[in-house]
């Protein structure tokens, strides 16, 4: 599987390094389409779509160690910082 395009190929022979090498084979070829093709822009901008501008409305939590709070703005709800951190992300749902 190639992680970045999340390309995959199987290859059912009898031959486990025959299997192997023709696997790797289609997937350099799919690759190499896939980025000939212009699909990388298209990741990228999903990419980008998904990280934000960086503003302060893409603010999603706010964690106060000096209150011992967080705060998540989508659901409006506060917990502990100390259950949050422990992984009780529960108390925000």
């Amino acid at each position: 599987m190639h992680l970045p395009t999340g390309i995959k190929v199987v290859r059912d022979g009898r031959n486990q390094h025959k299997n192997k090498e023709d696997a790797l084979a289609e997937i350099k070829k799919r690759v190499n389409y896939f980025y000939r093709t212009g699909h990388l822009e298209e990741i990228v901008e999903e990419r980008n779509n998904q990280i934000g501008n960086g503003e302060r409305s893409d603010k999603k939590r706010t964690y106060r160690e000096k209150d011992d709070k967080v705060i998540d703005h989508e659901t409006g709800k506060t917990a502990s910082l100390k259950q949050f951190m422990k992984g009780r992300l529960e108390l925000m749902k």
